[in-house]
């Protein structure tokens, strides 16, 4: 990862529209969030309930290796905290403690439908598929790449 160009990073990870990106999910490689990353992002982190650097992380976490460069690494160690951070969180909690920022945040960014307990489930569940994703990745030792949906 550290000797990859930008491009050569962003050929690693492909878009969700790319065929390539079905073949890394299917293998566990990939994992698209992109209806909710906004939501799980304040799930994790709004209101200052959680002061663990880690909350930061699973979602838009990483550091960007160059500058302008759209896709924050998130190395091994990263990884790994981001892992513990999501594992010993209660995810459902989570989201039921943000409930009143999520349902404004659904509102002000327009989204087809107002919060509701089935939007709730969804952004748990996405979660949860996040939560097992870090935990491969860090069993792995592998980084973690965040590609924003364009």
């Amino acid at each position: 990862m550290d000797t990859c160009s930008p491009e050569e990073l962003g050929e690693l990870v492909p878009h969700r529209r790319d065929v390539r990106y079905d073949r890394l999910a299917a293998a566990g490689l990939a994992l698209g969030v992109r209806g909710t990353a906004v939501l799980m992002e304040l799930a994790l982190t709004e209101n200052g309930l959680h002061p663990d650097p880690a909350s930061r992380l699973p979602v838009y976490g990483g550091e960007h290796r160059d500058p302008g460069a759209e896709m924050p690494v998130l190395r091994p160690e990263q990884v790994a905290a981001a892992s513990t951070f999501l594992r010993d969180s209660a995810l459902g909690e989570l989201v039921r403690q943000q409930d009143t920022v999520l349902a404004r945040t659904v509102a002000q960014l327009h989204y087809p439908t107002p919060w509701s307990e089935s939007w709730a489930e969804r952004v748990v569940n996405d979660l949860r598929e996040l939560r097992d994703f870090f935990a491969v990745a860090a069993a792995a030792g592998d980084a973690v790449v965040v590609r924003e949906a364009e």
